[in-house]
């Protein structure tokens, strides 16, 4: 890092916003942007086209440790290149089905690429690259999915009002191919081992004894027994339950109140804002910590579902993209900073791998909830009250699960 050249994790961080701007957005913030026209097209309800990304989602639930195990200990190049075509198949696919049961078959392939090939790994990557400025980098790495919805909105948007939902599924499964195959071959790297290089800032003495504190290595059974583990899974399984009922009900909620194209421009715009909604979270959590940052997300995010309560009001739907967009961030940027925060990298690769399956069984039941209560009551008004209260409980138990090892005195790394 002396030598005045670019460090080479900055490249990886920027292979990784390919990844995140263009796989992760199919399945968390545009997956129900095909809702309408799949639904009208098959003669299926809303419910059963939400269970799709359901499946996709509940994959993590059994595959996420495995993943995060075999990732730590293996090829990570290979299982990361070998899932994205899984995926960009598995995506190709949904254009040939006639019936929901070929899209639940489908979607079990895509979780399971999905898993294994977008924010494990790249978590992973983030944190095995920076000692230093990890919040930064992390939090430009999950801005890509902000950056991708922002982009790729308006474009399916065109593509389904123009071609149909079937050659829209093709066309972007082509162009996952040609951005994510490259990248994941020729630009990430596992560790900076690989290139004679050592983590960013980890020559820095201050980080180097911060790190000698934690030196006890912890059996993983042991660490689910810590009360900061019960802390940190509650607040995980409360966002991840948030961040799906939200992303994936804004569409359809949004082109119910105000049309086709107000709903495109408001995912555009909570999308963008998303992307500096990264970069500031990021910036807090290098500059004062992680419990500000959590607080920074937390707020804004619940203020964001709030103004949503009045969202036959446009003006409240365009307050809250721009709330959303900031509050976003901790469903992706937040839990790998807060999971290194306290366990460090000794743990990390175990610890994430638990917290992601969590996570994704948030993810897996929070469209579906949403969409339940819409079908029962005819409204979202229940459901946004809801997410708001989930919110409120995640903030205060991450903040609870950070605090706890200070106050337990024991070996894991605390904010």
């Amino acid at each position: 890092m002396g030598d005045k050249k670019i460090f080479y994790g900055w490249k990886v961080v920027i292979g990784c916003v390919c990844i995140t701007a263009t796989v992760v957005p199919m399945v968390m913030s545009l997956a129900n942007v095909y809702l309408l026209s799949v639904t009208e097209d098959m003669g299926i309800s809303r419910s059963a086209f939400t269970l799709v990304n359901t499946i996709t989602q509940s994959m993590g639930i059994v595959f996420s440790p495995f993943v995060a195990r075999k990732l730590a200990t293996g090829n990570l190049k290979r299982i990361q290149t070998i899932a994205l075509l899984l995926f960009i198949v598995a995506y190709f696919s949904f254009s040939f089905a006639t019936a929901v049961w070929q899209l639940y078959l489908l979607a079990i392939v895509l979780g399971v690429a999905y898993t294994s090939s977008t924010l494990i790994p790249v978590s992973m990557i983030i944190t095995n690259w920076f000692e230093e400025k990890r919040g930064l980098a992390m939090s430009i790495a999950m801005a890509g999915i902000g950056l991708g919805g922002f982009i790729f909105s308006p474009v399916l948007s065109y593509l389904l009002a123009n071609f149909g939902w079937r050659a829209s599924y093709r066309i972007i499964a082509i162009l996952l191919l040609v951005i994510t195959i490259p990248v994941s071959l020729f630009v990430l790297k596992k560790t900076p081992t690989e290139m004679g290089l050592q983590a960013y800032g980890a020559s820095d003495k201050s980080i180097q004894a911060e790190r000698a504190e934690s030196k006890e290595t912890l059996k993983i059974n042991q660490l689910i027994k810590q009360p900061v583990f019960l802390m940190l899974v509650i607040g995980i399984f409360c966002n991840g339950l948030l961040n799906s009922g939200s992303l994936g009900q804004f569409p359809p909620a949004l082109e119910e109140m105000h049309g086709v194209v107000v709903k495109s421009s408001i995912i555009s715009l909570y999308s963008l804002v998303g992307v500096f909604g990264k970069l500031i979270l990021g910036w807090i959590d290098d500059r004062f910590g992680t419990v500000k940052s959590t607080i920074f997300g937390c707020s804004f995010m619940t203020l964001a579902f709030i103004l949503l309560l009045n969202g036959h009001q446009i003006v409240m739907v365009y307050l809250m993209a721009v709330c959303f967009g900031l509050g976003t961030p901790i469903g992706t940027v937040s839990p790998p900073l807060i999971t290194a925060r306290i366990y460090g990298r000794k743990h990390y690769a175990d610890v994430y791998g638990l917290i992601s399956s969590i996570s994704q069984v948030g993810l897996t039941f929070g469209s579906l909830l949403i969409a339940n209560i819409y079908d029962k009551t005819g409204s979202y008004q229940t459901g946004w009250q809801l997410l708001i209260a989930l919110t409120i409980i995640t903030m205060f138990t991450w903040i609870f699960s950070m605090q706890i090892p200070k106050r337990k005195g024991n070996t894991l790394e605390a904010e």
